[in-house]
């Protein structure tokens, strides 16, 4: 009978000592900051123990693809928001309770976890674009570097005295010749700050990318085209950098690279200009998103991680070590002394709150490529706007039809 007492404490002992473990995916975090995130996680959740793996961009979609379907996907993942409609859609991933959606509906970048009515997964951190200026190159061409163009009107008469002032020196930036910064750097911002719509219905079923609102944008656009450089993004920021671009728009990130490169290039940032009449500064949604993963058996647990690691003082230490890359989506991260030591960033941070992100349907990786094929025929080939915008409207509509 002492005997059995005697392991029957031991069980009891074992048990009350036993810890949740968990397994975390991300792409933001590195070895090094994990360390230091999860000695304070540990001392706050001491019964939890995480399992942690940093995912590489060049393969981490398919890392995460292929867990689920195995079975063996981590309790908490990290997505890009533009993956979100596809994990929500496959039931991969947890919504938001009704609840949560109220705790976190003033997170910067909640509009980009939405998929058919419901919220799923938590935004974590935020980046988007604005738009850097020369104040060297306005001054030369007698505008006012202290009032910055806010309008597409004030643009476009920016961009041609800036474009005047020699054969190479221009206006405006354009990217073009790659997959993504064509569109998201201020193609479609542009026209979601039109009110126009790539898609729309309900169901994100319907293709509307000929409507009147995106044609105003795109004509816009192509007269712009007329006194920018139109190159690849990396080009541009080294043209901007060298002093021979007056505007462009561009991701928080390339300040460091600005800043060490090119250390005595005069500049400024300023909110994405919006349309003359109506519309808002619209820019790129680019967030990353905390997830839960239907697979796990310790929901629990893993929402106290996720929580976690959305705490505005945890999300800035990863701000803090990539030097402003992204941004904390809680808006009391505002308030670290860290923005007022880089008030370039502030700007930034105050940009992401109206910006956009694409449309919650798992077609959009197909939709975006067309996208950019119709952005370069109106800017790089001058090709008239309305019949471009038929043509990848019927375009888009196939693809949409696709997954119906």
């Amino acid at each position: 009978m002492k005997k059995l007492l005697v392991v029957l404490l031991a069980v009891v002992v074992v048990l009350s000592f036993a810890k949740t473990k968990l397994v975390f995916w991300s792409f933001m975090i590195d070895d090094k900051l994990w360390q230091d995130i999860y000695s304070q996680f540990q001392k706050e959740y001491p019964d939890i123990e995480v399992d942690f793996t940093q995912l590489s961009w060049a393969n981490g979609f398919d890392k995460i693809v292929t867990a689920i379907a195995a079975g063996a996907a981590p309790d908490v993942v990290e997505l890009g928001n533009t993956w979100v409609a596809k994990f929500a859609e496959d039931g991969a991933i947890y919504a938001l309770s009704n609840e949560e959606e109220k705790m976190f509906k003033d997170y910067v970048g909640f509009n980009t976890t939405a998929y058919k009515g419901k919220h799923y997964g938590y935004i974590w951190l935020v980046g988007t674009r604005a738009m850097y200026y020369n104040i060297d190159l306005f001054v030369r061409a007698g505008l006012d570097p202290m009032n910055p163009p806010k309008t597409w009107s004030e643009t476009l008469e920016a961009a041609k005295k800036i474009d005047a002032l020699g054969d190479d020196i221009y206006g405006f930036g354009l990217p073009a010749g790659e997959n993504y910064s064509p569109w998201q750097q201020w193609f479609l911002p542009a026209v979601w700050g039109n009110g126009g719509k790539v898609v729309c219905g309900a169901d994100y079923d319907k293709a509307c990318f000929n409507s009147p609102k995106v044609k105003e944008a795109a004509k816009f656009y192509q007269e712009l085209a007329k006194y920018s450089l139109k190159t690849k993004q990396s080009d541009i920021e080294k043209a901007f950098g060298e002093g021979r671009v007056g505007m462009y728009v561009g991701g928080q990130w390339v300040i460091g690279m600005l800043n060490s490169t090119y250390p005595d290039l005069n500049y400024w940032v300023a909110l994405v200009p919006k349309p003359d009449k109506g519309g808002f500064h619209a820019s790129f949604a680019g967030g990353e998103v905390l997830a839960i993963t239907t697979q796990t058996k310790n929901y629990e647990a893993a929402k106290k991680l996720a929580y976690f690691l959305l705490r505005s003082d945890i999300a800035m230490k990863i701000t803090k070590t990539y030097a402003g890359v992204v941004y904390p989506s809680d808006p009391k991260a505002l308030y670290d002394p860290w923005f007022k030591d880089n008030p370039l960033h502030i700007v930034f941070f105050e940009q992401a709150k109206t910006a956009v992100p694409t449309p919650p349907t798992p077609a959009w990786p197909k939709i975006q490529a067309l996208v950019t094929e119709a952005i370069e025929k109106i800017i790089l080939d001058n090709a008239d706007v309305n019949k471009v915008l038929d043509e990848y409207n019927t375009k888009i509509q196939e693809v949409l039809d696709e997954y119906k």
